[in-house]
């Protein structure tokens, strides 16, 4: 009891922008270039949650869907 299942605390996790670029293997800036592309409609790049403040974060789940839609997993590149 009050502890989620492993999938649920998974599916809540979020990631800051430095986490993001290292497990995609891009630089910050790069994870920014991406993100802002996605907002536009140019990419598939997942939507960034703006928690308040500066405060930006990503969901886990969703930068996994995204390498898997890529095909880039385990090989990961891209936005320098």
């Amino acid at each position: 009891m009050g502890t989620d299942p492993p999938d649920v605390a998974h599916d809540l996790q979020c990631l800051t922008v430095k986490e993001v670029a290292a497990l995609l293997r891009w630089s910050v800036r790069g994870v920014w270039r991406e993100s802002a592309l996605g907002e536009v409609g140019l990419s598939t790049f997942p939507r960034p949650l703006r928690m308040g403040g500066k405060r930006t974060r990503w969901r886990l789940r969703e930068i996994e869907s995204y390498l898997d839609r890529l095909g880039l997993d385990g090989k990961r590149g891209g936005p320098a």
